[in-house]
């Protein structure tokens, strides 16, 4: 298999939550944690000899580029059986993307799902299915190892959500019984349900990129953090390009997922500029 492209879950347009949330979802569908590391995909051949792990493509690529492995893991993954195996590299100590790239981090790959199975290719088959197979997999490890896991598939339910949040969680994907893989498509049958937050910051300029010189608005906070969130239409940039000048000082809402130890707002976007502070 070539195509190493991973799967990709996409945003609830209109998101619900509670008895909505539960009715909605009730029925041909499951619901796993979304984990906050590095998606990667694991090829074992050869007998558990050959052990490559790829990152998630970025544009214009076919495949991603090769990531290092702990010892410990390779010699677990050696028991896993060939394969292609989809999953998240974490680093098990403070679970926070940032830190599985830091040095001597205790890293686990956490898989949740396979592409094939000894030479069978698996992205026909549903949802059900390959985590069955998974499962039968993940069964062959070693019981005492501690760098190979998986999550764990519940009926969906609102209550799982905000545990999930409550204990610093990034948020649950949503997963149809009935859904194939797709490699390197954005499901529908895939939804993604994040918790969002929203800060007030202040328009200190603009950074060019792919739609013009006004690509990005350069914020900051009020602890004096630099961010940079996408200008959202060509309606916008025209009127910042008319008068640029105008837009600086101006305090704006962003919406993002989680504000880092360094005070950077992942996931940043813009909402809307603050009425109260024009």
């Amino acid at each position: 298999m070539t195509n190493l492209r991973p799967m990709l879950a996409s945003a609830m347009v209109n998101p619900i939550a509670g008895r909505d949330f539960d009715v909605r979802f009730k029925d041909g569908w499951a619901l796993e944690e979304k984990l906050d590391g590095h998606r990667c995909i694991v090829s074992v051949a050869g007998g558990g000899r050959e052990i490559e792990a790829f990152s998630r493509p970025r544009a214009g690529r076919d495949v991603g580029l090769l990531r290092t492995l702990p010892p410990e893991m390779l010699a677990t993954l050696r028991h896993l059986g060939d394969g292609h195996y989809d999953g998240e590299l974490v680093n098990a100590t403070t679970g926070k993307a940032w830190d599985v790239v830091r040095k001597r981090a205790h890293l686990v790959f956490v898989a949740f799902d396979v592409l094939s199975l000894d030479g069978t290719d698996m992205t026909r088959h549903t949802y059900w299915e390959r985590r069955a197979a998974l499962l039968g997999r993940l069964a062959q490890l070693p019981t005492e190892q501690q760098s190979v896991s998986t999550v764990v598939s519940l009926r969906p339910t609102w209550r799982d959500v905000e545990a999930i949040w409550a204990r610093g969680g990034e948020g649950a994907i949503l997963k149809r019984h009935d859904s194939r893989y797709e490699p390197g498509h954005r499901s529908l049958h895939w939804l993604k349900v994040k918790q969002l937050h929203a800060a007030t910051v202040t328009i200190i300029g603009f950074e060019a990129g792919r739609s013009g010189p006004h690509s990005a608005f350069r914020l900051q906070d009020a602890d004096g953090h630099i961010t940079t969130v996408k200008t959202t239409t060509n309606r916008q940039r025209a009127e910042i390009a008319a008068d640029p000048a105008s837009f600086l000082g101006r305090a704006v809402v962003i919406s993002y997922q989680e504000k880092t130890h360094t005070g950077h707002y992942r996931h940043g976007r813009f909402d809307h500029f603050d009425k109260e502070q024009r």
